[in-house]
């Protein structure tokens, strides 16, 4: 049988990881040994991997560290976290995306203004909890419609964000029942990276147009398990792996038309190494 392979057009590192890693590289050459992330740079086991190999070392707390330097993970970290590195005076590299950033200044703004903040995103992701530290103010946290359903406002002002990882459309949806709530002013600001929003669609497109569908991401990462969800609700046969060892040959038997989408933390080099196993098969 002959087989059609589709790669999306957005199947290499997104902005904010590139930026990443670069700044992480470069800390390794240029600022004082030793250095450490705070948690995964990424969520991609792999390219931690390699970034390890050449000496960043993860770690999960700051207060161990000494001497050196840290390179903040692109999620971002606590606001309190980074007083508290600044005050020990070691050299730090934020490598924040800045679609992150982005959130967070604008989470706290409106905090400072006086807004009750939800946040739409996943409590436990590390973005998420480093939006939580930019609000002084209690915070909610809602992954979808139905939390937001069960949210309870007292009269105020809302202001809501968006983790950058999202989908427009459960954004949308968790908007549409927060409307319903008892409110005198709402401020929506659509954070979601654009970066993500477009591998999105492409998911959904390569999905309609084949009969199965590869993911190739970290198995912790958001916005590759957002797009594994896309594929599945088009009714598309899909699985999710992080290399090229974990296809599954049985997978393609019958199927003639194979699509492959993946993470932003996904370097090009491993889709094409599962482009030339699925070749191989």
């Amino acid at each position: 049988m002959k087989r059609k392979i589709e790669v999306s057009e957005f199947s290499d590192f997104c902005f904010g990881v590139k930026r990443a890693i670069h700044l992480a590289q470069e800390a390794l050459r240029k600022y004082p040994q030793p250095v450490f992330s705070l948690g995964p740079l990424i969520h991609n086991r792999e390219v931690v991997t390699r970034l390890s190999d050449k000496g960043l070392r993860v770690r999960r707390d700051y207060s161990s560290i000494k001497r050196g330097t840290i390179v903040t993970r692109s999620h971002g970290i606590k606001s309190d976290v980074l007083k508290k590195i600044q005050a020990k005076r070691i050299s730090i590299v934020d490598a924040t995306c800045p679609f992150v950033k982005n959130a967070q200044m604008i989470t706290k703004r409106l905090a400072g203004e006086g807004y009750f903040v939800v946040i739409v995103g996943d409590k436990g992701h590390p973005e998420v909890k480093s939006l939580m530290s930019y609000s002084p103010r209690k915070v909610a946290v809602v992954a979808n419609r139905n939390d937001a359903s069960r949210l309870k406002v007292d009269k105020g002002k809302i202001g809501v964000v968006s983790q950058t990882t999202q989908s427009f459309k459960n954004f949308r949806n968790v908007m549409d029942e927060l409307m319903k709530k008892k409110f005198t002013e709402i401020r929506m600001f659509n954070t979601i990276c654009s970066d993500v929003s477009m591998r999105q669609m492409a998911a959904e497109r390569c999905s309609k147009a084949n009969e199965v569908v590869i993911v190739v991401g970290g198995r912790n990462s958001a916005n590759t398990k957002k797009l594994r969800e896309i594929c599945d609700k088009q009714g598309t046969s899909s699985y999710h792996i992080e290399n090229k060892e974990e296809i599954d040959p049985k997978w393609l038997r019958g199927k003639s038309r194979i699509g492959i989408v993946s993470g932003a933390s996904t370097p090009r080099w491993i889709v094409d190494d599962v482009v030339k196993r699925l070749k191989e098969l």
